[in-house]
């Protein structure tokens, strides 16, 4: 059987003290008792009570004084009090409840009324350690699971990076060491041997990153970038590792638009977007929707990106989770979804933020807001 719970008496009165000793022993309370502020005090630093009955009017030191000091000891400041008081003006109850109290009870004190009040402050007190040891727990479980899916991430990692190293190794020294003797069909296989060992050693790249920033661990090494510069990195690198038939047009101001950013990671994110928007448009037969355009502006201290495209609009039911991992509608093409996922969680980073829009009529168009330096 649960204990009642464990009541502290105050009052200068001992024969309000047996009443109330009585009638709480007899509902099963412990009790412990103190005949001014200052043993209340004291009395609390030996024993957590889980209520207080509080006398407002007492010598050396009064309910109010008491109740304040209370509240303001950390280790005290939950615990809830009652105001056993024989002042019934009502300046007198609001002083009492400003200073922390959740109850008050007249004298002389009507013995159900008052169990019942004690019974539903200690109730509510219990209920809410109750919760907040919940929620610890559940904190600590939480904190474990990510724990363990992290370790689980870098043992995937390692052990699969292992198996596809050997695979892409054997596939290049085939190729160098075989030449001409390879009909077309051979050199065929073999790049597609290459192109998927390495599509997945790009995801391997990804998920580091991801899980690094997931971590909320990063300290960013930041500095003035100049954003012109590093949106015409990413559209021309692109446009050198795909050879894609796809357009990417590049729209910036002729002032250099400057922000803060870590070199290390911020290019990432402009290089994963029009990545995204160049994959969904790739394929497509007609000449004008395999167009990618990437803007730059600078508004109000902001500098905003954005990266459009044509194509099939994104389904409603995907935006939501358009920046989650693995999330990709190209999986046929390569792609995984961590690159959004990246972008979004380096934009953050950055104290920037990021959003898409998609419909029929203007395709999808993902914006980046980054502080300008």
């Amino acid at each position: 059987m649960t204990q009642p719970g464990h009541i502290l008496i105050v009052d200068d009165t001992q024969k309000n003290i047996q009443v109330l000793g009585t009638i709480l022993k007899n509902e099963g309370y412990m009790i412990s008792v103190a005949m001014n502020g200052e043993q209340a005090l004291a009395a609390m630093d030996r024993v957590r009570p889980d209520l207080v009955l509080l006398d407002v009017i007492m010598p050396v030191m009064d309910g109010f004084e008491a109740c304040r000091r209370m509240k303001a000891n950390q280790e005290t400041a939950d615990i809830p009090i009652i105001f056993l008081t024989a002042k019934v003006e009502s300046t007198d109850i609001v002083q009492g409840l400003e200073l922390g109290a959740v109850d008050y009870v007249t004298k002389p004190f009507n013995a159900t009324e008052l169990l019942k009040r004690v019974k539903t402050h200690v109730t509510i007190t219990r209920l809410q350690q109750e919760r907040e040891e919940q929620i610890r727990t559940l904190s600590a479980a939480l904190d474990e699971i990510q724990r363990l899916h992290r370790e689980q991430d870098a043992f995937l990692r390692h052990e699969v990076n292992n198996a596809v190293g050997p695979i892409s190794g054997y596939a290049e020294l085939l190729v160098a060491q075989a030449g001409d003797a390879l009909t077309d069909r051979q050199r065929s296989w073999l790049s597609k041997i290459q192109d998927g060992t390495g599509s997945i050693q790009r995801m391997l790249d990804g998920m580091k990153k991801l899980q690094t920033f997931e971590r909320e661990h990063v300290e960013l090494a930041t500095r003035p970038l100049d954003l012109n510069e590093m949106l015409d990195h990413a559209v021309r690198d692109l446009k050198m590792a795909t050879g894609s038939d796809v357009h990417v047009v590049l729209s910036v101001p002729e002032q250099v638009v400057m922000v803060s950013g870590d070199p290390s990671f911020l290019p990432g994110v402009f290089t994963n977007l029009v990545k995204n928007a160049v994959e969904h448009v790739q394929g497509l037969e007609d000449d004008a929707q395999r167009t990618v355009r990437v803007t730059l502006e600078s508004v109000n201290g902001q500098a905003i990106v954005t990266v459009a495209n044509g194509g099939e609009p994104v389904p409603a039911e995907r935006l939501a989770t358009f920046f989650d991992k693995f999330n990709s509608t190209k999986a046929d093409m390569g792609g995984t979804g961590l690159g959004t996922s990246y972008a979004s969680l380096v934009t953050k980073a950055h104290g920037g933020t990021i959003s898409v829009l998609s419909d029929a009529a203007n395709g999808t168009r993902v914006r980046v807001e980054l502080p300008t330096a």
